[in-house]
């Protein structure tokens, strides 16, 4: 099973909008290279390509560096764009929220700051959404066809910045995909969804159905409707029954994000290793980590670090590119894992009773899923 983790720079973050440091990144995919990952996901926020004429050409100039220094370390990247979530925190466009604070919502990174807005019904408004293919089309004009862009992830969590109407999540993706194909035929694309996909899946399957595979996100975030075990090989458990019962769903390859409780101090390593199993036979074609490298200290008291307990923690490096103490036995045990498909002896009904009440049976066939595993 192949690993990638997602690239944040460790240098400036997300926050200030700008492109990797190119110099870091390249020793940072060095050492990622050594430890036995394949490639990285770059995050590229919306908010960096409605900046003023300078400040864009500039972003889209540093990616295209990124892209240079991946390759010059030998891995391929993706670009997860738009990137909505990271590490926990939403970041969206100044026009996708509500104008007033509101106490009741959760913290989102906008206009260059974290507030609590609510999302804001842009998918009805004819004029965001092109302006939103636009931005897109800027990004992809300057990248694609890369030649260590070898992949994207679009619309990453954005069904859940307002649930949209199918056929308007229908043609924002059919934009983004032309625009990607136009450039680079060959590219793979993916779907970033999370798991509460899982409970609602009717528009998710329509969508699936373009694309080439998915990436399923959500784990920082353990589902309230389920009872998921708190050591390590509860949140691997839960991503094995993620990847399965998404496998079964959508009939597409599934990469996963994982690793939110497997890597920081407090974990014993005897246990997230004995856990790694269970990924086995679930048809997840491969693991992303959630984050590569550990911010500079520096970093630690702006978002999304400073708003996600612990989000400074989950990376496979230390501030000093050097594998965590866990890092190496855990990817050598996951890339032994065979991504293998095998059948789906929990599941005792059909899709289309799934669909008719995919809440209830999202609970109960996890149950039926620990006990398949006797875990």
């Amino acid at each position: 099973m192949e690993i990638s983790a997602i690239y944040i720079c460790p240098l400036k973050g997300l926050a200030t909008l700008d492109p990797p440091d190119p110099e870091r990144l390249g020793r940072a995919g060095q050492a990622a290279k050594a430890l036995g990952l394949k490639r990285l996901l770059l995050p590229v926020l919306e908010e960096s390509l409605i900046q003023t004429t300078r400040e864009k050409v500039r972003f889209l100039d540093g990616m295209a560096a990124a892209l240079d220094r991946s390759a010059d370390a030998g891995l391929d990247a993706w670009l997860i764009a738009p990137a909505q979530k990271v590490l926990g925190l939403d970041w969206v466009l100044p026009y996708l929220a509500g104008a007033a604070e509101d106490p009741g919502s959760g913290p989102v990174f906008v206009d260059r700051r974290v507030r609590h807005l609510r999302p804001f019904n842009w998918w009805a408004d004819p004029s965001l959404v092109q302006r939103r293919i636009r931005a897109f089309h800027e990004l992809a004009a300057a990248v694609a066809g890369h030649p260590a862009l070898t992949g994207w992830v679009v619309m990453d969590r954005a069904l859940e910045w307002v649930r949209p109407d199918p056929e308007l999540a229908d043609l924002v993706l059919k934009s983004y995909l032309g625009e990607i194909r136009d450039r680079d035929e060959a590219a793979p694309t993916y779907l970033g969804l999370g798991w509460r996909e899982l409970l609602g899946p009717d528009l998710s399957s329509e969508l699936v159905a373009q694309v080439d595979g998915i990436k399923m996100n959500g784990l920082e975030d353990l589902p309230e409707e389920l009872h998921v075990p708190g050591h390590p090989a509860g949140e691997v458990l839960l991503g094995a029954y993620l990847g399965a019962l998404s496998q079964w769903l959508f009939d597409r390859p599934l990469e996963l994000v994982l690793g939110w409780h497997l890597i920081n101090g407090g974990i014993d390593r005897g246990e997230a290793l004995e856990a790694v199993p269970l990924l086995s036979g679930r048809g997840i074609s491969g693991i992303i980590w959630p984050s590569l490298v550990d911010p500079e200290p520096s970093l630690m008291h702006h978002p999304p670090w400073a708003l996600e307990p612990g989000a400074g923690e989950v990376s496979l490096l230390d501030t000093h590119l050097e594998p965590k103490d866990s890092a190496e036995p855990l990817i050598k045990e996951i890339t032994s894992v065979v991504p293998e498909f095998q059948s789906m002896g929990f599941i005792d009904i059909s899709k289309q009773e799934y669909a008719e009440d995919p809440g209830a049976h999202f609970a109960r066939l996890w149950d039926h899923f620990r006990e398949s595993v006797d875990l």
